[in-house]
C-alpha cells in the first residue's frame, strides 16, 4: 500500500473514531490505536496527534483522567503550533471538562475561555475539518461554561450561558450539540426547582439525543426524567427511568456520572422507605468509587452509608462504614499533595503551550514563579497536613509562614455561616499567643466579610488609605487598639476553601507598609489550599472520634435499660479476669434473675414488663457501696462483677441488692412467693488461676442461681472456690 492509500485509510479510521467516541469508547480506542500504527509507518504527525486526542477523549469517558491529560496536552501543543483552530478548540474544550472533573475550577474556566477564543477563529482561520464551524464550537463551549457555574451552584449564571448555547443551537434543530444543550437546560431548571419545565425539556432532550445517537448522554436524560417524575409525585415511572439510566451507565458512562446517578436513586429509595434496595444501590456506588479510585466520593458515600445504617439500628455496619470513611478521607488527604504537584506540572506544560500562542503573558509569569517555588510549597504543605491535632496544626502553620515572610500578627478562624461570624482558633500577636474569640462580621469586621463573600484573597499594603473601602476610621482605630496598640500597615486576608465552600479565613499582618509583594501573595494562596484541607481533616477527625464513641457506646449499651449489654459484659469480664489473675485479686460474679418474671409479663403485659426491667436496672446501677460493673445479660437476667471482693463482702453485697429491690415495692400479685417483685441471686467468688477457665467461673455463678431457685427463690446463694 502506497503512502497516499495509507493516508486515506488513516483519515477514514479517524472519521469513524470521531463518531464512535460518543457511543463506544473502548471500540473507538481500538480503532485509534490502529490509526496510530499506520501514522508511524508514514510519519504522519497530524494523524498521530489527532488519534491521541481521540484516545484522550475515550480515557476521560471511562474515568482514566491521568492517562487522558498527558495525551491531551501533547496533542494541544501540536494543534497550537500548527494553528489548527478547530483542533485547538477541541483540545481546549476537553481540557476544560477534564479540569472540572479533577476539581481545578480555575484551570477549567481558563481552558474554556481559550476554547472560546479558538472558536471565534475557526471560520476565518486554518482548520483541519472543512465542515467544522464556529457556531458549533461556541454552542458546546457556552454549554460547558454553564456546567462549571452549575457545579458552583450559581444557577442564574449557568442559565445565562446555557441560553446563549440554546439560542444558537435551536436554529440547527439542536444538531450542533446533539441534544446536550436541551439536557443541560432541563437540569438547570430542575436545580432551580422548576420541575414542570425541567420535565418537559427532559423528554424533548431525549428525543434529540436519540436522533443524533449521542449514547453517552442518553443515561443522563433518563436520570433527569426520573428525578422530575419523583419531584412531581409521578412515582410509577421513577424506578423504570432510574433503571434504564443505570443500565446505560453500565455500558458507557463517565464513572462519576454513574455514581451520581446511583446516589440520586438511593435518595429516592430512602424517601420511599425502601431501605434494603437503598442500601444495595448506595453500596454499589461505594464499590464503584473504590474501583475507580474516586477517594473523595468514597469518603462521602461511606459516611452516608454509616448514617443510614445507624438510623436503621445496625450499628455494626454503621461502625464499619465510619471506619471506611476515615480510611478514604486519609487516602484523599494523602493524594492531595500529589494532585497539587500534578496540577502545577500541568499548569507549567500549558504555560509552555500558551507561550507559543503568546496570549497569556501575565498568567504565565505568575505560574513560572509558582513552579520555581514548588519545592518550598510542597515541603511546607506536607508539614501542615502532617497532623490531625488542631493545636499542633496551628503551630506548624504559623511557623511555616514565618519561615518565608516577616509578620507581626497572624490568625486563623472558622466561618460560621449560620450567625455570619468567624470563630478564631488561633491568634498570634507580636509573638504572643492571644485568647481565641468569636467576631460577628457585620459588626465592623467587613474586610473578613468581603474576603468570605468574594472567596478571594484581599491584600492591603497601606492600611490607612486602603481600609476605607471596608471600614470607617473609628472601626479601624478600635481594631488597632485591640491589636496591641501598634499600627498594622499591611494586611492580607485569605479564604480557606474546600471544594467551593469557604470554611474559614487566615490573616497575616505587618507593621510595615508595602510588606506583601506578589511572591508573598502567591505563596500564601498556595499554602491556604494545604491549610484548608488540613483544618478540614482535623475537624472531620474530631467529628469521627465523637461519632465513633457514640457508635461504640450504642453498640455496647442495652437499648431498653441503658446499662451495658451482653457484648460489653463479655469484654469486661475477660479483661477483669486476666487482670485479677495477674495481680492475685479476688473476683466476685453475681448472676441475678427476677423471680416469676414470665408470669409478670403474661399478666401485666410486655410494656409493663419493660418498665419493670428498666426500674430494676436503674436501682441495680445506683448502689453506692463500692465500685462495680453491671450488665443486662439477656431477658430478665443481670450480671454484676466486683473486683477485689472477699467472700464476706460478696454475700453482704448480694443481700443489699435484695433489700434494694424490695424497697422499690414493685407489685407482683402473680408471684408465688411474694406480692412484690423479688430476686434470686447466685454468686461465685475466687482468685482466678490457670487451673480454671473463665467459662467455668461463670458456670459456677449460674449454678448458684439455679440452687437459689430450687430452694424457693428470693434468696442469695454463694459458692467460694
Amino acid at each position: 500500500m502506497n503512502r497516499q492509500a495509507i493516508r486515506g485509510k488513516i483519515d477514514m479510521l479517524l472519521k469513524e473514531v470521531d463518531k464512535l467516541r460518543f457511543i463506544d469508547s473502548r471500540r473507538a480506542m481500538e480503532i485509534s490505536n490502529d490509526a496510530l500504527i499506520l501514522c508511524k509507518q508514514i510519519d504522519y504527525v497530524l494523524g498521530e496527534k489527532l488519534a491521541n486526542f481521540y484516545i484522550a477523549n475515550c480515557y476521560y469517558n471511562i474515568g482514566e483522567n491521568d492517562s487522558a491529560l498527558s495525551l491531551l496536552l501533547d496533542s494541544l501543543h501540536y494543534f497550537v503550533k500548527e494553528e489548527l483552530q478547530d483542533l485547538k478548540w477541541m483540545a481546549y474544550n476537553l481540557l476544560g471538562i477534564l479540569f472540572l472533573h479533577i476539581g481545578d475550577m480555575d484551570r477549567s474556566m481558563d481552558s474554556h475561555n481559550n476554547a472560546l477564543a479558538a472558536a471565534e477563529e475557526i471560520d476565518k482561520g486554518k482548520k483541519y475539518n472543512s465542515e467544522f464551524n464556529s457556531k458549533k464550537s461556541l454552542v458546546r463551549t457556552f454549554n460547558n461554561i454553564s456546567e462549571n457555574y452549575k457545579e458552583l451552584k450559581q444557577y442564574k449564571e449557568a442559565l445565562n450561558f446555557c441560553k446563549k448555547a440554546y439560542d444558537i443551537d435551536i436554529e440547527f434543530e439542536y444538531s450542533l450539540s446533539q441534544g446536550i444543550v436541551l439536557l443541560s437546560l432541563g437540569e438547570i431548571y430542575y436545580l432551580m426547582g422548576d420541575y414542570e419545565k425541567a420535565d418537559n425539556i427532559a423528554y424533548k432532550s431525549l428525543e434529540y439525543i436519540r436522533k443524533y445517537k449521542y449514547i453517552i448522554a442518553e443515561a443522563d436524560a433518563y436520570k433527569l426524567m426520573a428525578l422530575t417524575s419523583w419531584r412531581k409525585g409521578n412515582y410509577d415511572k421513577v424506578d423504570e427511568y432510574f433503571h434504564i439510566a443505570m443500565n446505560l451507565n453500565e455500558k458507557e458512562a463517565v464513572p462519576g456520572y454513574y455514581i451520581d446517578s446511583l446516589i440520586s436513586y438511593f435518595e429516592y429509595l430512602k424517601e420511599q422507605n425502601r431501605s434494603t434496595e437503598a442500601i444495595e444501590v448506595l453500596t454499589n456506588a461505594c464499590n464503584l468509587s473504590i474501583q475507580f479510585k474516586l477517594f473523595e466520593k468514597t469518603s462521602k458515600i461511606s459516611i452516608m452509608l454509616s448514617k443510614f445504617y445507624g438510623d436503621l439500628g445496625d450499628y455494626k455496619n454503621s461502625f464499619e462504614y465510619t471506619k471506611l470513611h476515615y480510611d478514604y478521607e486519609e487516602l484523599y488527604s494523602e493524594t492531595y499533595h500529589t494532585n497539587i504537584i500534578n496540577s502545577l506540572n500541568i499548569k507549567k506544560k500549558i504555560q509552555e503551550i500558551e507561550k507559543e500562542n503568546n496570549n497569556l503573558q501575565i498568567q504565565r509569569q505568575s505560574l513560572e514563579m509558582l513552579v520555581d517555588k514548588i519545592s518550598i510549597i510542597s515541603e511546607l504543605g506536607q508539614r501542615i497536613t502532617s497532623t490531625l491535632n488542631m493545636d499542633l496544626l496551628m503551630e506548624i502553620l504559623y511557623s511555616s509562614i514565618k519561615s518565608f515572610m516577616k509578620l507581626s500578627y497572624f490568625a486563623v478562624g472558622l466561618y460560621d455561616e449560620k450567625d455570619f461570624s468567624v470563630k478564631y482558633l488561633y491568634i498570634m500577636d507580636r509573638e504572643q499567643r492571644k485568647e481565641p474569640q468569636a467576631v460577628l462580621i457585620n459588626e465592623g469586621q467587613t474586610i473578613v466579610g468581603e474576603c468570605i463573600n468574594s472567596k478571594e484573597i484581599i491584600v492591603i499594603n497601606n492600611a490607612r488609605k486602603e481600609t476605607k473601602r471596608y471600614m470607617d476610621e473609628a472601626t479601624f482605630d478600635r481594631m488597632l487598639k485591640y491589636k496591641n496598640n501598634a499600627e498594622l500597615n499591611s494586611l492580607m486576608f485569605c479564604p480557606l476553601i474546600i471544594n467551593t465552600k469557604v470554611i474559614g479565613v487566615m490573616t497575616v499582618q505587618s507593621e510595615e507598609e508595602e510588606a506583601f509583594n506578589q511572591y508573598y501573595v502567591e505563596m500564601l494562596k498556595s499554602l491556604s489550599a494545604y491549610a484548608a484541607i488540613a483544618i478540614n481533616n482535623a475537624m472531620k477527625s474530631k467529628e469521627l472520634e465523637d461519632l465513633n464513641q457514640v457508635l461504640l457506646s450504642l453498640a455496647e449499651k442495652d437499648q431498653l435499660t441503658g446499662i451495658a449489654n451482653r457484648r460489653r459484659f463479655d469484654d469486661y469480664i475477660e479483661n477483669t479476669w486476666n487482670a485479677s489473675m495477674e495481680k492475685g485479686d479476688n473476683l466476685a460474679l453475681f448472676v441475678i434473675d427476677i423471680d416469676y418474671f414470665k408470669e409478670y409479663n403474661d399478666n401485666y403485659g410486655h410494656l409493663e414488663g419493660d418498665k419493670c426491667l428498666a426500674c430494676i436496672a436503674k436501682a441495680l446501677s445506683s448502689i453506692n457501696i463500692r465500685p462495680y460493673f453491671i450488665a443486662r445479660y439477656g431477658g430478665d437476667e443481670f450480671m454484676i462483677v466486683l473486683s477485689k471482693c472477699s467472700s464476706g463482702e460478696a454475700i453482704k453485697f448480694g443481700e443489699f441488692i435484695k433489700t434494694t429491690i424490695a424497697v422499690l415495692n414493685i407489685p407482683h400479685e402473680f408471684s408465688k412467693i411474694s406480692d412484690r417483685v423479688t430476686l434470686s441471686i447466685g454468686i461465685a467468688c475466687m482468685v482466678p488461676n490457670e487451673d480454671i477457665k473463665l467459662k467455668e467461673f461463670i458456670r459456677q455463678a449460674d449454678e448458684q442461681l439455679y440452687v437459689a431457685k430450687k430452694l424457693g427463690k428470693n434468696r442469695v446463694v454463694y459458692r467460694g472456690c
